[in-house]
């Protein structure tokens, strides 16, 4: 399978942005891999990482570009241009782009499913959210806790 630069399904996520490489439907639910962009945070918005965690899923993070705070079980550290983590299934994270530029990820889903809903959701498509959606299908479909930051 060849994927081209100008493939894949593209989605926004508010400031954020993304493309979806491979999905689920394309391995027979085995992976996904999507680059994904966060955008620079408002230099007067708290730093938030968005802690949760999946039941059945294990993530991969391969930073592209920029660096990145990156939450992993209670533990926060910086990622740079090069660093990868993997999160097991089960296993709280987030992360906060506190660097003032976009950041560029690789992210991989194992196994694949969970990508459809950055498309599902995707703001750029003019979906209005109704109660939690992302976070409700997220809870459902793949057993994701989502903490609660205020």
């Amino acid at each position: 399978m060849k994927v081209t630069s100008a493939e894949g399904i593209r989605f926004e996520d508010g400031p954020d942005r993304g493309r979806i490489i491979v999905s689920g439907r394309d391995t027979a639910g085995a992976y996904s891999l999507m680059e994904y962009v966060i955008a620079a945070r408002l230099a007067d918005e708290p730093v938030r990482y968005g802690a949760h965690k999946h039941g059945a899923i294990e993530e991969t993070f391969l930073l592209q570009q920029g660096s990145l705070e990156f939450l992993l079980g209670d533990q926060v550290t910086v990622l740079n241009a090069g660093d990868f983590v993997r999160v097991p299934a089960g296993t709280r994270h987030g992360y906060a782009n506190t660097s003032g530029a976009d950041v560029h990820l690789l992210v991989s889903f194992i196994p694949g499913g969970f990508e459809d809903l950055f498309v599902r959701y995707r703001t750029d498509a003019g979906y209005v959210a109704d109660g939690d959606g992302f976070t409700a299908d997220a809870t459902r479909i793949f057993g994701s806790v989502f903490e609660s930051e205020t």
